[in-house]
């Protein structure tokens, strides 16, 4: 008896693809949901999806900022365009699953694959990565498949449903339903490239999309005065966020990094400039043979790459060493 076509690989074509050539490919699911994966593979094998569209979450700024208005160009405008360059190209947003009867009518020839996960494993990545309430990601989730299921009932379009929990352990049969269905004839590279690319825990993927990343630096000149200083800030918005300085493994103190400096106030460090912070640490009673790590509070990796240690001094510089040893440096 052959099991094999009782297995459950993730992957079921409800709707057929259309026989004409020109088509548009929408990858739609529940944030977090597993859409990069799908979006991610028709990357490597071969299909456009979008002139802004980058790893590791795989969606096209430029068509999303359009379609959400945020943006001078008009989505129509930048739909023509893409036709008018591609004969297929594709489009990942999970955020279209509450306007996908206007997709539908908006797209050429549009081929819909929707993306499924288990609730609980959507909300407690969003737990995870975002904050949110995991009962507060369960209601969304099934609210947001709830709109999925509606427009399956009423869409004439090819559809493809995936399991993006089955489809990591069954992924050479997925590469080729996925292939048959965007009409692509990819070559052994791009297929070997897709079914390396597929991972069920994705390390870039975790990594950039969480709402707790931090970037950020601290000023190594200062330290010898006994003074920790430097500037964080999320990645994803402009508030302020609490820094921790763990001092020989331990959470000593925390502050909020808000305060202005002008030089932080530039493209690709912060809008106002208000990210410094600073702290005495002899006021802590830190000594220079202490371990010293900083990090944004809920971030999981610190602001330096390597732990602060000064093995081989015995103090802190006095102010009066300090301003000497700078007028040494200056004149050098």
């Amino acid at each position: 008896m052959n099991c094999d076509v009782l297995v459950n690989k993730g992957a079921a074509v409800i709707s057929d693809p259309s026989e004409s050539a020109p088509r548009t490919i929408v990858v739609v699911g529940v944030a977090r949901g597993g859409t990069s994966i799908v979006a991610g593979a028709l990357t490597k094998l071969g299909l456009p999806m979008g002139e802004r569209c980058h790893e590791p979450v795989f969606e096209d700024l430029r068509l999303s900022q359009a379609f959400e208005g945020q943006s001078e160009e008009a989505f129509e405008d930048v739909v023509a365009a893409y036709n008018a360059e591609y004969e297929a190209w594709g489009w990942k947003r999970p955020s279209t699953i509450s306007q996908l009867d206007k997709l539908e009518q908006s797209l050429r020839n549009p081929h819909f694959i929707f993306v499924f996960r288990d609730l609980f494993s959507i909300a407690n990545r969003n737990a995870i990565s975002m904050k949110q309430d995991v009962k507060v990601g369960l209601q969304k989730a099934l609210d947001d498949y709830g709109k999925i299921v509606g427009f399956l009932q009423r869409s004439l379009s090819p559809i493809m449903l995936v399991s993006s929990d089955k489809v990591v352990r069954h992924k050479r049969g997925f590469i080729e339903q996925l292939t048959g269905f965007a009409g692509l004839e990819p070559g052994g590279e791009e297929v070997e490239a897709a079914l390396k690319f597929i991972s069920p825990d994705p390390a870039d993927y975790l990594d950039k999309t969480r709402i707790t990343k931090a970037r950020g630096a601290v000023n190594l000149d200062v330290l010898r005065k006994g003074v920790l200083r430097g500037w964080a800030r999320a990645v994803h918005h402009a508030l302020p966020v609490v820094v921790e300085v763990e001092v020989n493994g331990e959470v000593l103190v925390s502050t909020e990094a808000s305060i202005y400096r002008e030089y932080l106030k530039k493209p690709g460090i912060h809008p106002t400039g208000e990210c410094g912070f600073e702290l005495d640490l002899r006021a802590l009673n830190v000594i220079p043979s202490d371990v010293i790590s900083v990090r944004a509070v809920d971030d999981v990796r610190p602001l330096h790459a390597n732990p602060i240690q000064f093995p081989e001094l015995d103090r802190w510089m006095t102010p009066a060493e300090w301003r000497a040893a700078k007028l040494k440096d200056a004149s050098t």
